[in-house]
Formats: C-alpha cells, structure tokens, sequence
C-alpha cells in the first residue's frame, strides 16, 4: 500500500521526477488509444500491458511504474469521458507527433498488436486506431 501512495504522489509531479516524461507521456497515450478502443478494458489488458512495458523498460523499474499509471489514468478518463475522449485523444497524439517527429520511432507496432482483442466490435475499432497511428507514422517519418 505505501508503494501506491508514493506512486500517486510521484504522479501528479512527474514532470520533475522523471526524467523525459514528455516521451513516457506520449507511449501512455500510445497504449491508452488501443486499450481505450475496448468497450470495457480488463485487467488482462494491464497484465498484456506489463509485459510489453517489462520488456521496453527492462531495468527501470520507476519508468515502468509510471508508464502504467498513466495509461490507467489516461484509459480511465477517456471511459469516464473525463474532458478526454478517444478522438482527443487521438488529436493529441498527432499534435505531439506533429511537435515532436522522433516519437514516430516510439511506436511498436508488434506491441500495439499484442494488445488488441475483444469482440469483432471493439477489434474494429482498435484496428482504426491502429491505421490512424499507422498513418501518422508514415507521415511524420517522412517529414523528419
């Protein structure tokens, strides 16, 4: 319980605290897209998620902390249509991408993949996301 609390202090200050949040804040809204694109994420979302985050952040284990508590809190804005939708959501990455061309390397492909799933529905729509990044990828790397 106390690593929760210092997590969720650490949080709301990661722009001092972590070093290129900007870039981990990006990843967050990376991921949230595609698990936000869900009817109803689960925790096998989040476990998904830890393992691909285990894997980019293998021996940082504060980096990884944050990655995931801000694609939760990302993901729960956007479910509780908390000033974010997934269209905003979407906005915001192409203006970041947009402002900052290197994040078109960010993305993974194999790990946004790993985490679509769910029903015929909500695959449809992970799948446009994954376009829409798809898309921005190739327009923002070619600008660079």
């Amino acid at each position: 319980m106390p690593g929760k609390i210092k997590l969720r202090f650490l949080s709301a200050f990661r722009d001092f605290f972590i070093y290129h949040h900007k870039s981990l804040e990006f990843r967050a809204k990376i991921f949230a897209a595609i698990i936000s694109a869900k009817f109803d994420p689960d925790e096998d979302d989040f476990s998904i998620l830890n393992d691909i985050v285990s894997e980019i952040y293998e021996n940082d284990q504060t980096r990884k902390d944050f990655l995931i508590q801000t694609v939760r809190e990302y993901v729960a804005r956007v479910k509780r249509n908390d000033r974010i939708t997934l269209d905003t959501l979407l906005l915001c990455i192409d203006k970041d991408m947009k402002d900052h061309k290197r994040y078109a390397k960010k993305i993974d492909f194999s790990h946004l993949r790993r985490l679509m799933s769910g029903c015929e529905e909500e695959i449809l729509v992970q799948q446009r996301v994954y376009e829409f990044l798809i898309n921005e990828v190739k327009l923002y790397s070619q600008s660079a």
